[in-house]
């Protein structure tokens, strides 16, 4: 676990083992804009709860398999993905494919609450979830943790917005330079747009 974190971030780590480990909440959500460091901190994350609980099981999804690609390479990059873990889509981790005759896919039903294997959901661009995924995934009865960039518009669909305001907040941005032009149109696109 050589991940360089701010102390910020050390906070915010320590608050979501403290919610894994009491789960008084069914879920709980973390907002960072982009360049905050959400996915260092997953990887971060990952490592502690494999090294304090050595059975667990985490279930890394997107709902783009882009978002899942990109996740996928930082989280081996940080070493903290285990065989245990699921790292790809939400609907190829909770949904099974309706085929027609012709073997072409025309739905998805849910998988059998029984047939869910893992301890732990993390949901990667959580902004991206619509509310009848989320219910999909509240379904299962796991912990779940949304991670997310708070600033993003809500999905197309339906006036829903788990990430409208999240429950644990990163905003600074070390992605870029402090004072880049960059971090300032994007706080007054945020601010104004």
């Amino acid at each position: 676990m050589d991940l360089e974190l701010s102390p910020t971030q050390k906070k915010i780590v320590e608050s979501i083992l403290d919610w894994y480990k009491g789960k008084k909440t069914r879920h709980l959500t973390l907002g960072g804009y982009a360049g905050t460091g959400k996915t260092t901190l997953l990887g971060y994350l990952g490592s502690r709860l494999h090294k304090e609980y050595k059975e667990i099981s985490i279930a890394y999804c997107s709902f783009t398999g882009k978002a899942s690609l990109v996740l996928k390479k930082k989280l081996e990059e940080s070493k903290s993905l285990t065989s245990s873990d699921y790292i790809g889509t939400i609907h190829r981790l909770i949904y099974k494919p309706i085929l027609d005759e012709d073997d072409n896919i025309v739905g998805w039903e849910r998988i059998p609450i029984d047939l869910f294997e893992y301890d732990l959901i993390v949901v990667d661009e959580a902004s991206m979830v619509s509310e009848d995924i989320w219910n999909d995934l509240l379904s299962f009865e796991k912990p779940i943790l949304a991670v997310g960039d708070h600033g993003q518009l809500p999905p197309v669909e339906g006036k829903f917005n788990l990430m409208a305001s999240p429950m644990l907040r990163l905003e600074e941005i070390y992605r870029q330079e402090k004072g880049n032009p960059i971090i300032i149109v994007s706080e007054l696109a945020r601010k104004y747009g």
